[in-house]
């Protein structure tokens, strides 16, 4: 069985999306340090994440090092993937060419994306998703959703068109990811860590 380099990038981006709830607050070091105290679900993810890179030589230090998307830096004999350089090329300037560009560079074009991503997603579930503590739903946010929601083709293109190019900046030569084998040689994790996820969260709001 095989992982397709687009299943993986999903996956990264939500390890990501998870993370961010952790690492962008005051108790970021305490779990740098502990990452055992992490919801088991998110252990899970970044594990599963850590074996991908290592498949690529690739080594993760910690929740951190993946967040700031440093191990970026360790890509190696990397080459752009066909489908971004045109749009790659058309922003060079004078006798700068794209295999000039460095790690470093490569790892801010991949976090801006990412981040903007994250933000474009973070928006979407503010306006549609939130809690209702009490009353009907008013015409203001009836009428508001629908004239966001007839736009809804652009706004998944959007999405797609961002995870297709994180996905080819991220594994530019690499297509699929062989499961035996990083299960086999790479310890990969193969709990279910969706059904986990969800039992995590049926078991906060059963708390509230």
């Amino acid at each position: 069985m095989k992982l397709t380099r687009e299943e993986v990038t999903l996956e990264i981006l939500e390890l990501y999306s998870k993370l961010s709830f952790i690492l962008d607050h005051r108790a970021a070091e305490y779990y740098v340090e502990n990452p055992d105290k992490i919801l088991p679900s998110v252990q899970i993810r970044y594990r599963r994440v850590c074996v991908y890179f290592a498949y690529l030589g690739v080594k993760i230090e910690n929740i951190k090092h993946f967040y700031s998307l440093d191990f970026i830096a360790d890509f190696k004999d990397y080459k752009f993937s066909d489908e971004v350089i045109p749009t790659i090329n058309s922003v060079l300037e004078g006798n700068f060419k794209i295999e000039n560009i460095r790690n470093r560079s490569l790892k801010f074009m991949i976090l801006r994306l990412v981040n903007f991503r994250k933000g474009y997603m973070d928006v979407l579930e503010n306006f549609f998703g939130g809690v209702r503590l009490m009353g009907s739903i008013s015409i203001e946010e009836r009428a508001s959703k629908a004239f966001v929601l007839e736009g809804r083709k652009d706004i998944d293109n959007l999405i797609e068109r961002l995870n297709k190019v994180i996905t080819h900046l991220l594994f530019p030569q690499t297509k699929d990811f062989d499961l035996n084998l990083l299960i086999e040689k790479y310890n990969f994790p193969t709990e279910d860590y969706k059904v986990l996820d969800k039992k995590e969260w049926d078991d906060y709001h059963e708390g509230i």
